[in-house]
């Protein structure tokens, strides 16, 4: 079955449910999925009297909205495959944009590009590089009078995912139908989810967690489905407490940073206004997962009536479409207290004290029709568990190739960038193979070094960044961290007290700790930070010309 097919068994139901998109705290929009899918094949139709053929790449370079609804299942109509791409309002400056988009574009050789109206008269200027190649259509003017399905098999791509960039230049997965109905049918069971749910969401719809997890997922399943722009999240988080609270929603998702937001932003007067209570999955993922979060988040909602079960950390990518693992529901969050030296060394040693440990939450085990195992360097299973290997996964919902050409790794198997061990069958996450940092011929988890740094005062907690950089006697440490802080002053205090956290912690010194203006470290398209180019920013900050007290 393909997504137009699935799309159409929700809307021969016809039970009324919608998608719903408020803006502002306000509901603007609001379209029933057999709505949807009425105006999917009006616009597959109007696209293929445009020349749109089958397995073409279009993208989509749109915001939260009905509009992108009907343009992903528009497409997907057409017998043509969708891009999801960042909107140019999403970044500043508007070149970092051009380029990210033009590398998506070229790639995926598309020459289409399905927006609105003001992002239509935007988008050509942007790209003077791309003139020629591609042509702009606004989805409100691409409809036709009477809709289309082109049919496709279920082995034809679906999606083209863009990864998000954080180790290196984002690459496009290819998806299937059958990838992305797999991966939906695990998250349904995997969650326990039934129609009686309500789905809410701020994620960013050309991200898989967004499309997939809280956008695709709902809608096939005819879940009532809010949304909102992330722009609206940011500006003020208390506007999805509000949705959540007001409309009954059973399953949201964000980032660890997104619920650090959400606690800032929220004071005691504004959580007293909530109803939680029915909130029952409030999944975790994307970025590490910081379990003290997880308890000081649980213990300032409590009074609206959140529960800390309903905190559920998981494990996905886009190789695997979404969902790779899951603990189980309704259980607190299972976490481990693990030795920081041993798990350098690659070893996973229980420990009874907090200092010189590290916390850890366990992600569960592999969801429906995904294998997962651990392999040492020479990519051989790990002879013996646990201990810390390379996470590789395969399956129904992994993907087979990439745009550039490139494939899935022997036997299926894909290979993730993230390191993991398992304990009592779970599997527990420690961070990304590129982000191991060598000093001394030592090994250090970026992720630790960045926690302790974030806890600082003064530190931007999702704005540090630990690097090992190449001096003339070896890898040194340096530690970039954004602050608000201007004063020259300031910024050395904050520096010497990072200096001391990493020290007498981990026993390493960073060879430099540069202080930087808030937002002013690269992040990809999903708002991470982008762990690669090192040596370039250090020469950024580093340089005579650039100190590290710009302001």
């Amino acid at each position: 079955m393909s997504l137009t097919d699935a799309l159409r068994s929700v809307a021969d139901r016809d039970t009324g449910r919608a998608l719903r998109v408020f803006r502002g705290g306000k509901e603007t929009e609001r379209v029933g999925f057999a709505q949807l899918h009425l105006e999917a094949g009006q616009l597959a139709c109007g696209l293929l009297e445009r020349g749109v053929g089958r397995g073409e790449r279009v993208g989509l370079a749109l915001p939260t909205s009905p509009d992108f609804a009907r343009a992903f299942f528009g497409v997907l109509a057409a017998g043509a495959v969708p891009v999801p791409l960042p909107p140019p309002i999403r970044f500043a400056p508007l070149e970092v944009y051009a380029h990210r988009i033009g590398l998506a574009m070229r790639q995926s050789r598309v020459e289409r590009v399905l927006t609105e109206g003001v992002l239509a008269e935007l988008l050509g200027p942007l790209l003077p590089q791309e003139q020629g190649r591609f042509t702009v259509l606004d989805v409100g003017s691409c409809r036709a009078g009477a809709p289309e399905y082109v049919p496709v098999p279920e082995d034809a791509p679906a999606l083209i995912q863009y990864t998000s960039g954080t180790s290196s230049a984002p690459k496009g997965v290819i998806l299937s139908h059958a990838n992305l109905r797999a991966n939906i049918d695990a998250i349904v069971a995997g969650l326990g989810v039934t129609e009686q749910d309500v789905s809410g969401s701020w994620l960013p719809l050309f991200h898989d967690m967004g499309l997939i997890g809280m956008f695709l997922t709902p809608v096939l399943n005819d879940i009532e489905t809010f949304l909102q722009p992330p722009e609206d999240f940011l500006r003020d988080p208390g506007r999805w407490l509000r949705i959540i609270s007001e409309h009954g929603v059973t399953i949201s998702t964000a980032p660890n940073s997104g619920y650090l937001h959400a606690l800032h932003k929220t004071g005691p007067e504004q959580v007293a206004e909530y109803d939680l209570s029915r909130w029952r999955l409030a999944l975790n993922g994307a970025e590490a997962v910081d379990t003290a979060l997880l308890r000081r988040f649980s213990a300032h909602f409590a009074p609206a009536g959140f529960r800390p079960e309903a905190f559920l950390p998981v494990y996905g990518l886009a190789e695997g479409s979404l969902a790779v693992t899951f603990p189980p529901v309704g259980r607190a969050v299972r976490t481990l207290l693990v030795d920081r030296e041993a798990l350098a060394e690659g070893t996973v040693a229980e420990s009874q004290e907090p200092d010189g440990a590290r916390e850890l939450a366990s992600v569960g085990v592999p969801v429906d029709g995904t294998e997962l195992r651990l392999v040492d360097p020479s990519g051989a299973p790990l002879a013996a568990e646990p201990a810390v290997g390379s996470i590789q996964i395969r399956g129904a919902s992994v993907t087979s190739g990439y745009e550039d050409g490139s494939t899935a790794g022997a036997d299926g198997w894909v290979d993730t960038g993230d390191l993991g061990f398992r304990h009592d069958g779970e599997l527990f996450v420690v961070g990304r193979t590129k982000e191991m940092v060598i000093v001394f011929g030592r090994n250090y988890y970026a992720a630790d070094i960045e926690a302790l740094a974030a806890g600082c005062p003064g530190a931007v907690p999702d704005g540090v960044l630990a690097a090992g950089i190449p001096f003339e006697d070896g890898e040194g440490l340096v530690v970039f961290v954004e602050t608000r802080e201007t004063a020259p002053e300031a910024r050395n205090t904050l520096a010497d007290q990072v200096r001391y956290a990493v020290s007498s912690t981990l026993g390493i010194a960073p060879r430099a700790v540069l202080p930087v203006r808030k937002g002013r470290l690269p992040r990809t398209s999903s708002g991470k930070l982008r762990r690669h180019g090192y040596q370039a920013l250090y020469e950024q900050y580093a340089a005579p010309a650039h100190p590290a007290t710009e302001s």
